[in-house]
C-alpha cells in the first residue's frame, strides 16, 4: 500500500510542478489585466467595469435599454409581485426610496414576472416609486447573476457598478449624494 502510494507520487509530483508553473504564468498575465486600487487587484470577472446592457419593455409598453440612463445616477431593482420580500421592501422603504428620488436617483424596478397583467396588477396595488419596466427572466439571469429577487444594483452615471459605504453609522442618502455629484 504504502510503495503504491510513493510510486503514484512520483508520477504525480513533475505534473504538479508543470501545473503551478502554469498556474503562477496564468495568475501573471490576469494580473496584468487587471486593475489595481491601492493594494487591492481588482478581478474584472468579480467587479465588473461596465454594467450590462439589457431591453426593457416600460410600463407605457415602450422599449427602452439600462444604456439609455447612461449620465444618471440609477438604483436598480429587480423584483416579481410574487415576491414577499420584494413588496415588503417597496413599503418598508417607501420614505427611503423617494428621498433618493428627490436627489435626482432614477429608481428604476424592474421585474421578472412572466405573467404582464399580475405585474400590472402588482404596480397598482403597492405603488412602488421609481420607473417601472419588465424584462424576461431569462434575459438577465446571467447578465446579473440573478438567481433570487429581490436583487439591487446601484449603477453611476458612466455605467458603473456603484457600492454604498459599509462603515457603521453610515448616511445612505449621503452615498448617493456622492455618486450624483461625481463626473
Amino acid at each position: 500500500m504504502i510503495l503504491r502510494l510513493l510510486v503514484l507520487l512520483i508520477c504525480i509530483i513533475p505534473y504538479c510542478t508543470v501545473a503551478q508553473e502554469v498556474i503562477q504564468q496564468a495568475v501573471m498575465n490576469d494580473v496584468s489585466a487587471n486593475s489595481y486600487v491601492g493594494n487591492t487587484i481588482i478581478e474584472e470577472e468579480v467587479v465588473r467595469e461596465f454594467a450590462p446592457d439589457f431591453k426593457i419593455t416600460m410600463e407605457n409598453g415602450l422599449q427602452k435599454n439600462l444604456s439609455d440612463f447612461r449620465g444618471e445616477v440609477v438604483y436598480l431593482s429587480f423584483w416579481a409581485s410574487w415576491c414577499g420580500p420584494c413588496i415588503r421592501g417597496f413599503n418598508n422603504y417607501r420614505e427611503m426610496r423617494s428621498s433618493m428620488e428627490e436627489l435626482g436617483v432614477v429608481m428604476l424596478n424592474i421585474s421578472i414576472d412572466d405573467d404582464h397583467e399580475k405585474w400590472r396588477a402588482a404596480i397598482n396595488e403597492h405603488q412602488p416609486t421609481g420607473i417601472h419596466g419588465i424584462v424576461s427572466h431569462d434575459e438577465v439571469r446571467e447578465l446579473y447573476q440573478l438567481y433570487n429577487v429581490p436583487l439591487y444594483e446601484i449603477v453611476g452615471k458612466k455605467g458603473q457598478f456603484l457600492y454604498l459605504s459599509d462603515e457603521p453609522g453610515r448616511d445612505i442618502l449621503a452615498n448617493f449624494r456622492k455618486f450624483i455629484e461625481e463626473e
